[in-house]
């Protein structure tokens, strides 16, 4: 898995996932399978829901392991529109955080972040490009942002391995 951070406000991620594009897909855009990787296991209860098709929304919700001060429920989630749909082969996405990150517990406005997912076959694999952007340039989200990225690809692996 190759991790890079184009500037301070995103983080490109490659990865070879070992499942054909159509079952990728499937796991971007099913609300179980989402529910199933895309919060890497962290906490409990975790539900999604999709329409998918540019401009239908999406949410992955989850119930933190414990309670954040300050923020006013320990369910956690991420919500926002399909941008961009070409079916097993490239998706984009809008990300807006329905959780304590950091960056959304201050005063100052917090635009959605962008996420493209591009999915190419590679034999029995799929060659996915990861590009999630937006992110604030506060020195710590962007990484932070990969280190997630990474534990869901892991989660996602042991997803479409069955």
């Amino acid at each position: 898995m190759d991790v890079e951070f184009p500037d301070a406000t995103s983080v490109r991620i490659s990865h070879q996932v070992p499942a054909s594009p159509e079952r990728v897909w499937r796991a971007f855009t099913d609300p179980a399978d989402m529910a199933a990787w895309m919060w890497a296991g962290w906490g409990t209860d975790t539900a999604a829901e999709s329409d998918v098709r540019v401009g239908g929304r999406y949410s992955v919700y989850t119930t933190a392991p414990g309670h954040e001060t300050g923020w006013p429920t320990d369910r956690w989630g991420f919500v926002g529109y399909y941008t961009e749909i070409v079916p097993g082969r490239r998706l984009g996405y809008t990300i807006h955080w329905d959780g304590p990150v950091g960056y959304n517990q201050t005063d100052a406005m917090v635009v959605d972040e962008v996420v493209i997912v591009d999915m190419v076959a590679n034999g029995t694999a799929t060659d996915v490009v990861m590009w999630h952007m937006g992110i604030p340039a506060d020195d710590v989200s962007a990484a932070e942002h990969g280190r997630g990225i990474v534990e869901m690809f892991g989660a996602l692996d042991r997803l479409v391995a069955g």
